[in-house]
């Protein structure tokens, strides 16, 4: 093999790795700081309040409801009532208190599919936008910025990397201000 041979092959092995790692860019977003900030997402959590606040408000006619009885057994207890009669009233108290229990479970169930039912509409919309971003800039990858709970995943990335405000202007909002 001649030497101008060997320099050709060099060179279109490096043009193939550096095709290669062209053709794997990488991008971030901030999926929480996007999803924050969308019009779409401060209404439903006005709207997860607003039934938040029906739910709360059944529990409360029952949990009152348990008050009075117990205060119907104070009474009746204070008053010299039966064994027979304070051990009935305990009993129907043991079985109220489970009943507001199960409802306080049924209703945080309840809650919680609401907010399920509320953000899978919002969360398609954003992703859409994402892929959109994604495939517009010849992404291959785009990444989450942080966790749920605010820590950092990206710890270090070239901030023409970061597509936040091209994802931010496909869903045609404006980015908040820092």
């Amino acid at each position: 093999m001649n030497f101008k041979t060997y320099i050709a092959i060099c060179f279109f092995a490096l043009a193939g790795v550096f095709t290669l790692q062209a053709q794997n860019i990488i991008g971030y977003t901030n999926v929480e700081y996007v999803l924050a900030s969308m019009p779409e997402f401060k209404t439903m959590n006005k709207t997860l309040q607003t039934y938040q606040g029906k739910l709360a408000e059944k529990l409360q006619i029952k949990d009152n409801y348990v008050k009075t009885k117990y205060q119907e057994y104070l009474q009746k207890k204070e008053a010299g009532a039966g064994d027979a009669e304070l051990k009935a009233l305990e009993e129907e108290l043991l079985k109220l208190d489970a009943e507001v229990q199960q409802l306080a479970a049924e209703l945080d169930q309840q809650l919680v599919t609401k907010q399920q039912e509320l953000l899978e509409p919002i969360l398609v919309k954003l992703q859409n936008a994402i892929d959109e971003v994604a495939v517009a800039e010849g992404y291959k990858y785009v990444l989450n910025q942080t966790t749920s709970s605010g820590v950092s995943t990206i710890l270090y990335g070239p901030e023409e990397a970061d597509v936040t405000e091209k994802v931010f202007a496909k869903l045609g909002i404006a980015m908040p201000k820092e």
